[in-house]
C-alpha cells in the first residue's frame, strides 16, 4: 500500500515542469535538454506519505516542495529528498565542509564520503549554502540545496555519497550529524541526531533547489551554479556603523589595546585575551608577528595614512618606532631571511623559521610604506625600508624552483623545510610590487612562473591549500593572492584572461561565503547580540568555525565588479563588509560578562557543534588582524561611499 501511495505521488511530480522546459522532471526522471541526469527518490518510511510538487525557475533550475504525510503516529522518523546523479564523479563537494572528499593535507578532519560503511552527514548549518551539494559527472553538473530553517524544527542535514556509477545527494530532516560530528579542530564527538516525531496528519515540508547545467571549459559549470545559488539567497545585510567610524575604532584598537613596549620592543600586540578577572591583558605568548594574525605591517601603513587624513601625529610617532623595531638590522640575514616574530629575537634563537604568508605580507607591505613614508616628507627611510622589501623577496626568488612553485617555510640558513600547499602563492604579489618598484624583470618573470604553477595546481584540483597556518588542509585563505595576483597582472599586461582567471578564483572563494542569515535558539548570544551570519566565511575544512578573514578582498571584489559589469560581485563585497563590522565595541559593548574596548573584536563564531559550550559562541579572542584587515580596506578605497549597501 505504502509503494503504491509513493509511486502515485512520485508520478505527480510532472506537474508545473513540462518538457518543454530545458530541465523537466517526469517520472521521478531528471531530463536536461532530453538528456537523462538523474532520478528523485525517497526512503520509503512505513507510514509516510511522500508527494512533490515541482516548479521551473528557470531554464536550468527547479523547486522542489516534498510533503510527508503521516499515515499514523511515528516516535521517530528520519526522512529525505535524494536525487542520484546517474554519472560517476568528476568532483564533488559540499561548499566549505568537503571538496572531493578532502584527501588533500595532513589534517585530521573528515576524509572522504563515509565511514564504515555510514555516509558522512553535515548539518546545513556547516555549510555555506544553506544543505548544498554538488557533482560534475562526464556530461552534467549537478547541484541541491534548500532554503534556510525558519525554526529549530525545520532544522536539516545533507550528505553526497558518490560510487562507480552515480552520486547521491541528500537533504535529511531531523538535523543529524553522522557517523560522528566533528567537534574542534582534529576532534571528534559521537554522532548527534535530532528526534523527530510525528502524529497522525502531520505534514513535514522539505524544499530543494536543483541546479543542472551541461559540462563548460575552464570552471563555467561551477561559475553558473554558484551564481545561480547568489541570485537565490535572501540579501540579509548586517547592519553596522559607518565606514569612519569602523575607521576610528580601528584606530583606536591599536594604538590604546594593541600597543606594546618591552626589550626594545615597540609596536603591536597579536591580541587581548580575558584577564582572569572582568578585564583585558595582552596575550602573553607568541606576542608579536609581523603579519598573519599580528599584522604589524599593516598597522603601520594604516597609521601613517592616518596621519596624512587626519594629521595625527601621535599615530605617525608609533607608527614609525613600530618601522624601526620591525626593520632594524637584527631582523634580517645578509642572505635576505627576514624574521617574522619578534618573540625570537627576544628569546635569543639562532635558529628561526619564517614563511611566505608572513614574508610575502611583509614585503607587500613595506613596498606601500616607502609611498606613504614619501607623502609624509620622510624620505629619508625610503631605501632602507625598500631594502628590506627587496631582500625578502631576492631570498624567496633565489629558492624557488625550475617549476615555478616557492617555498612554505625556511629557516635562516636559507633552506627550504616544505612546499606543500598554495602558502607560497603569498609571494607572487609581492613580486609583482618588487617590480614595480624597481623595474627588475626577474621579479615580474618569478611572479609569472609562480602563479602559472599555482594557479594551474587550483584549476587542476578545484581548491587551494594550506593557507591557514595552524591548519594543514583544503582552506579559503590561500585563495586570496592568487585573486589579487591576477588583478595585478591583468594591469600589468592588459590581457582580459586574468580578469576570467580572477573571477574563477573568486567563484572559489565564493564556496566558502555564507549564502544566508542562519537562525539560533533564543539563549543563544548570537541573537542576544542580533549576529548575522550572512556574508562570513568557514575557515577551512579543518577549522569549521566563522571569521572575518574576507574583509582582505573586499577591495578586490569592489573591483572585479567594475572589471566585468558583474554586480554580483560588489554584493558579495558588501557582504564581507556588513558582516565583518559586526559588534566592534566602541568601548561600551559587553559581551561574556566583559566590556569589550573600543575597536575590540573577536576573531570565531561557533556557528555550528564546533567548540561551543553551550553558553557562548562569540568567543574572547580579540585578536589583532579583523581591525587591521577593516583599515587595509579602507585605505585601499579613495571613496568610503562605495560599502554603503544603500547605494
Amino acid at each position: 500500500m505504502y509503494k503504491k501511495l509513493l509511486l502515485l505521488s512520485l508520478f505527480a511530480i510532472v506537474l508545473g515542469c513540462s518538457e518543454k522546459n530545458n530541465l523537466y522532471v517526469k517520472n521521478s526522471n531528471i531530463y536536461y535538454k532530453n538528456s537523462h541526469v538523474g532520478k528523485l527518490s525517497s526512503s520509503e518510511t512505513e507510514g509516510i506519505r511522500t508527494s512533490d510538487k515541482v516548479e521551473a525557475i528557470d531554464a536550468n533550475t527547479l523547486k522542489v516542495t516534498r510533503t510527508f504525510t503521516a499515515l499514523e503516529t511515528k516516535d521517530s522518523v528520519r526522512l529525505t529528498l535524494d536525487l542520484c546523479h546517474a554519472s560517476k564523479s568528476n568532483y564533488s563537494m559540499i561548499p566549505s565542509v568537503c571538496y572531493n572528499g578532502n584527501n588533500w593535507g595532513r589534517g585530521k578532519e573528515p576524509k572522504g564520503f563515509s565511514t564504515d560503511g555510514v555516509c558522512h552527514s553535515y548539518s546545513y548549518r556547516r555549510t555555506a549554502i544553506p544543505g548544498a551539494t554538488y557533482s560534475e559527472g562526464d556530461k552534467f553538473v549537478v547541484a541541491m540545496w534548500s532554503d534556510t530553517p525558519q525554526n529549530a524544527k525545520e532544522a536539516y542535514s545533507c550528505s553526497i555519497m558518490p560510487d562507480s556509477t552515480t552520486v547521491t545527494h541528500s537533504l535529511i530532516i531531523p538535523e543529524e550529524e553522522r557517523p560522528f560530528t566533528y567537534i574542534d579542530k582534529n576532534r571528534y564527538g559521537k554522532e548527534f541526531t535530532q528526534k523527530l516525531a510525528m502524529n497522525k496528519g502531520d505534514k513535514i515540508v522539505l524544499t530543494a533547489y536543483i541546479f543542472v547545467t551541461e559540462k563548460g571549459e575552464n570552471g563555467t559549470h561551477r561559475a553558473r551554479f554558484l551564481d545561480k545559488a547568489w541570485e537565490l539567497a535572501k540579501k540579509d545585510y548586517a547592519k553596522v556603523i559607518p565606514a569612519d567610524k569602523v575607521w576610528e575604532y580601528g584606530v583606536k584598537y591599536a594604538k590604546e589595546s594593541l600597543w606594546a613596549e618591552e626589550e626594545g620592543y615597540k609596536g603591536f600586540s597579536i591580541g587581548m585575551v580575558p584577564d582572569g578577572e572582568q578585564g583585558w591583558k595582552q596575550r602573553p605568548f607568541g606576542k608579536y608577528e609581523i603579519g598573519w594574525c599580528g599584522q604589524n605591517a599593516s598597522f603601520i601603513n594604516s597609521l601613517l595614512t592616518d596621519y596624512l587624513k587626519n594629521g595625527n601625529e601621535e599615530s605617525r610617532d608609533k607608527a614609525i618606532a613600530a618601522l624601526d623595531t620591525w626593520t632594524a638590522a637584527e631582523m634580517q640575514k645578509e642572505n635576505g631571511f627576514y624574521i617574522t616574530h619578534y618573540d625570537y629575537v627576544m628569546q635569543k634563537r639562532e635558529k628561526t623559521v619564517s614563511d611566505a604568508c608572513n614574508l610575502g605580507t611583509a614585503a607587500c607591505n613595506f613596498f606601500e610604506t616607502a609611498t606613504l613614508l614619501e607623502k609624509c616628507n620622510l624620505s629619508e627611510r625610503v631605501p632602507h625600508i625598500k631594502k628590506v622589501a627587496t631582500s625578502i623577496c631576492d631570498f624567496v626568488k633565489a629558492d624557488q624552483q625550475p617549476s615555478g612553485i616557492y617555498g612554505k617555510g625556511w629557516n635562516s640558513d636559507g633552506e627550504c623545510l616544505y612546499r606543500d600547499g598554495t602558502v607560497g602563492a603569498f609571494m607572487i604579489p609581492a613580486m609583482i610590487k618588487a617590480f614595480e618598484a624597481t623595474g627588475d624583470k626577474s621579479y615580474y618573470e618569478s611572479a609569472i612562473k609562480a602563479y602559472n604553477y599555482y594557479y594551474g595546481e587550483f584549476a587542476k584540483l578545484g581548491y587551494t591549500t594550506a593557507g591557514a597556518l595552524d591548519t594543514w588542509c583544503i582552506d579559503k585563505e590561500s585563495s586570496i593572492s592568487l585573486l589579487r595576483a591576477a588583478l595585478s597582472l591583468y594591469d600589468i599586461t592588459g590581457d582580459s584572461t586574468y580578469i576570467a582567471k580572477a573571477e574563477r578564483t573568486s567563484q572559489y572563494l565564493s564556496t566558502w561565503l555564507w549564502h544566508y542569515k542562519d537562525r539560533y535558539e533564543n539563549e543563544s548570544d548570537i541573537t542576544r547580540y542580533d549576529y548575522n551570519t550572512f556574508g562570513a566565511t568557514s575557515v577551512s575544512v579543518q577549522h569549521n568555525h566563522l571569521d572575518v578573514y574576507a574583509l582582505l578582498w573586499v577591495s578586490e571584489w569592489l573591483r572585479l565588479a567594475e572589471l566585468t559589469g558583474r554586480d554580483i560581485w560588489r554584493e558579495k563585497a558588501l557582504a564581507i563588509w556588513t558582516n565583518g563590522c559586526q559588534l566592534i565595541s566602541d568601548g561600551t559593548l559587553e559581551i561574556n560578562g566583559r566590556v569589550r574596548p573600543v575597536g575590540g573584536q573577536n576573531e570565531a563564531f561557533f556557528n555550528c557543534i564546533w567548540g561551543y559550550n553551550g553558553k557562548s559562541r562569540i568567543n574572547n579572542w580579540l585578536v589583532a588582524w579583523p581591525g587591521a584587515f577593516r583599515l587595509e580596506t579602507l585605505r585601499k578605497l579613495p571613496d568610503w561611499s562605495v560599502l554603503d549597501i544603500a547605494k
